[in-house]
């Protein structure tokens, strides 16, 4: 994850109301919303990486922040899946579980690892 991405991606989370559960985005009624949906107010943690950064960027940090929530992931079986979707699903079922609190939740993108350009290696790793 590149620094200003980390930083927008904080950004959006910047309170709990920016923050849904269940649907990749609501709007102020609460209802499911698409991420992309002129209406959505609150997005989950994949919906916020798909409106901030498109969907091709997104599969990229869906695997980075997948293999920092939950470290190596176990190989895939046979017959192979798209290693995309299923860290999708895993950040998903993070974002959802009852457990997982919006403090919890800014707690962990906080200690995400940033790449560094000058520096050559990655910054909190």
């Amino acid at each position: 994850m590149m620094p200003d991405e980390k930083e927008r991606l904080l950004a959006l989370f910047d309170t709990e109301a920016r923050w849904c559960r269940g649907a990749e985005a609501a709007n102020t009624t609460g209802r499911a919303v698409s991420y992309d949906d002129g209406d959505a107010v609150a997005w989950d943690l994949t919906g916020a990486l798909c409106v901030l950064f498109g969907w091709p960027r997104a599969c990229v940090l869906f695997g980075q922040l997948d293999r920092h929530l939950h470290g190596r992931r176990a190989p895939l079986s046979w017959p192979a899946r798209s290693s995309e979707m299923d860290a999708m699903s895993a950040l998903q079922e993070f974002n959802d579980r009852p457990e997982t609190t919006f403090e919890t939740l800014r707690a962990r993108l906080e200690a995400v690892p940033v790449w560094r350009a000058t520096a050559g290696a990655v910054e909190g790793a």
